[in-house]
Parts: C-alpha cells; sequence; structure tokens
C-alpha cells in the first residue's frame, strides 16, 4: 500500500511539473527537440529509458513506456532536465537525464 502512495505521489508530482514547468523551461534554457540514435534502453515504473549520442554527448531519456530498441533513431522534446536522476524502481542512475512527454521513433 504504501509503495503504490509513493509510486501515486511521484507521479502527480511529475505530471504537475511536466504541466506547468515544461515551457517556462524550455525557453529559459532554449532546450526543445533531441534526436540521436538509440545506444542502450530500458524499461521500468512505467517508463521507458533511453540513452543516445547527440552533438557528441551521451544523454538519457525518459518518457512513458513505449516500443524503442537499439538502432533505433528516435526524437523527443525537453520537458524538464537533470544532471542526475536515480530510479528506485530500476535500482539505478541516470546522468544526465531528460524528462520527455514522448519518444518517437523515427
Amino acid at each position: 500500500m504504501f509503495k503504490q502512495i509513493v509510486k501515486l505521489a511521484t507521479t502527480a508530482a511529475l505530471a504537475l511539473g511536466l504541466a506547468f514547468g515544461a515551457q517556462a523551461h524550455a525557453d529559459a534554457h532554449g532546450k526543445g527537440m533531441h534526436s540521436g540514435e538509440v545506444l542502450d534502453t530500458v524499461n521500468g515504473g512505467g517508463y521507458t529509458y533511453v540513452q543516445i549520442k547527440e552533438e557528441g554527448k551521451l544523454i538519457w531519456a525518459a518518457a512513458p513506456q513505449t516500443d524503442v530498441k537499439k538502432g533505433d533513431v528516435v526524437e523527443f522534446d525537453e520537458q524538464m532536465s537533470f544532471p542526475s536522476f536515480e530510479s528506485k524502481t530500476l535500482k539505478r542512475s541516470f546522468a544526465p537525464l531528460i524528462f520527455a512527454g514522448k519518444i518517437a521513433v523515427k
């Protein structure tokens, strides 16, 4: 029961952050769309995490779970970003991590 409440609270907080902060964050940092070839991917907690190489830098992105595999070319919009993010579900950290509204396979 406690785990479900924590998961619900985390999801709600993320949704609120995405809804209210996405445009301001994108405007403030000049970020927007990202794209690249998927080097690594993992699913957990209802999210798909993908690692891409963009402009010589490795970055991770997370979005609602979607079907994607290594080698796919993907595109996603930046909603929020963190220098490092720890997934309690996957028991691992992703650095840096961009939360996206969705990941689209091109």
